[in-house]
C-alpha cells in the first residue's frame, strides 16, 4: 500500500490496533467517570475553565459541582443560566461548603503559583492546573516542595495526550526511522496581531504562554540537556513575540525550536516536529502525522510510507466535539488518576525539567530586541 492509498478502510483497522498503546485511557474510559459521587470545582472561568467544564460535563454529567470567578458579571450571569453549578467568589468558602475531590485551576498564568499553594496547603488531594504551572522554575519547585505524597497535581500540556504526537513518540522510542540525527520544531498562532500591555507584568511572552507546549513535547520526546543559542524579538509587546533557539539533547541531537503568537499565516495554532532519522523521516503536527522509512515496519501497518490525519486515530475516543481529542484525552487521563490514585504522566514532577529549560531559554536569550 502506498501513502495515497491510506484512506482505504485497512489503514483504520490498523490504527484501530494501535490505539489501546497509544491511548491507554480510553480503553474503558467510562470506568473513570462515574460523576455520582465525583465532586469538581473550577478556578477561573474564562476560555478553559470554560472549556473544561464542557467536556468534564459531557464525560461525566454533573461533575463540576462549583466555579470559583472573581468576576461578578460571570457570577451574576452565569448563575441565572446554570443552576445545576453553585458560583462563588471567594475559593475558602467554596471549599468549606462544596469539598471538592478535585479542583481545576485555569486563571491566569500570574495567579497559577499562589492559588495551587493555597489549594494544597488546605489538603486538596487532585489538582489540574493549566499550562504553565508556573511562571518559573522556582515557583514550581517551591509547590512540589509542599506537595504531600497523597497529593496529585497534573499540569495541562495536553499536546502530549496527542494521538498524532503519542504515534510518533512511539515510532522514535521503536527505532522506526533509526538513530534520530536532527529535529525541526516550531509552534506558531495569530493571537497576537496588534500592539497590547497584557504580558507587560508578567516579562514573558510567547515561549512561556505558548512555547510551553513545544519545549514540552522536546524534554519529553528527546531529553533535552542543553541550550546552545536563543534570540527573541517583540513585535507588538514588550515581552517576546518570536522566540528562536537551538537546543541539543541527551543523545547530541541538534533541536531546532521557533515559537511565535503573530503569524497571520497562522489561524489555528500549529505545533510541528520534523524528525529526521537515519532510516527516514517523521513530520508531525496535530492534524496529521507522515512517516517515511527505508524499511518496512508493524508500527506503520506494514509499510514503508503511511500518512495519517486526525480521523484515523478517532476510533474508541469519546466523542466531544468541543475540541480537539486530547482535550478529551487528557481529561480522561486527570479522570483515571482520580480514580486509581495514581500519578498522571504529565504531573507537576515531571514539569520540572520543562520549566527548567524555560528558564534557561529566557537567561540565554538576555534581552528581547524591539522591533521598530
Amino acid at each position: 500500500m502506498k501513502v495515497g492509498e491510506t484512506y482505504l478502510p485497512g489503514i483504520y483497522a490498523f490504527v484501530q490496533t494501535l490505539i489501546p498503546r497509544l491511548c491507554p485511557e480510553v480503553v474503558d474510559w467510562r470506568r473513570y467517570v462515574n460523576a455520582k459521587d465525583l465532586r469538581i470545582a473550577v478556578i477561573g472561568f474564562g476560555k478553559m475553565g470554560l472549556l473544561h467544564s464542557c467536556i468534564l460535563n459531557l464525560l461525566a454529567p454533573g461533575a463540576v459541582r462549583a466555579v470559583v470567578d472573581r468576576s461578578s458579571f460571570i457570577n451574576f450571569g452565569a448563575s441565572r443560566l446554570i443552576k445545576v453549578v453553585r458560583f462563588y467568589r471567594d475559593i475558602g468558602r467554596m471549599l468549606r461548603e462544596v469539598e471538592p475531590d478535585a479542583v481545576y485551576v485555569t486563571t491566569p498564568t500570574s495567579s497559577h503559583y499562589s492559588i495551587v499553594k493555597d489549594l494544597l496547603d488546605r489538603g486538596v488531594r487532585y489538582i489540574f492546573v493549566e499550562k504553565p504551572p508556573t511562571v518559573n522554575y522556582e515557583q514550581l519547585q517551591q509547590l512540589i516542595s509542599i506537595k504531600k505524597p497523597n497529593q496529585v497535581v497534573m499540569v495541562g500540556f495536553q499536546k502530549r495526550y496527542a494521538p498524532t504526537f503519542r504515534h510518533a513518540k512511539l515510532l522514535v522510542d521503536s527505532g522506526v526511522i533509526g538513530e534520530v540525527l536532527r529535529v525541526s520544531s516550531f509552534i506558531k498562532s495569530s493571537d497576537i496581531l496588534k500592539p497590547t500591555s497584557r504580558f507587560n507584568a508578567l516579562r514573558r511572552g510567547v515561549l512561556l504562554d505558548l512555547g510551553v507546549h513545544l519545549v514540552d513535547l522536546l524534554t519529553w520526546f528527546f531529553r533535552v540537556e542543553h541550550v546552545i543559542k536563543a534570540e527573541s524579538r517583540s513585535v507588538y509587546t514588550r515581552v517576546d513575540d518570536l522566540f528562536t533557539a537551538e537546543l541539543e539533547a541527551e543523545s547530541g541531537t541538534r533541536i531546532s525550536l521557533e515559537a511565535s503568537w503573530s503569524d497571520p499565516d497562522y489561524r489555528v495554532p500549529e505545533t510541528y516536529m520534523e524528525i529526521r532519522g537515519s532510516l527516514g523521516t517523521i513530520r508531525v503536527t496535530e492534524d496529521y502525522l507522515k512517516v517515511a522509512t527505508s524499511v518496512e515496519h508493524p508500527l506503520l501497518g506494514g509499510m514503508k510510507e503511511v500518512v495519517l490525519y486526525r480521523p484515523h486515530y478517532y476510533q474508541g475516543i469519546p466523542p466531544v466535539n468541543l475540541a480537539d481529542p486530547e482535550y478529551a484525552i487528557e481529561e480522561i487521563h486527570f479522570l483515571k488518576s482520580i480514580s486509581k490514585n495514581e500519578e498522571p504522566s504529565t504531573g507537576i514532577e515531571s514539569s520540572a525539567k520543562t520549566m527548567m529549560l524555560i528558564d534557561e531559554l529566557y537567561s540565554k536569550v538576555g534581552n528581547t530586541v524591539k522591533d521598530g
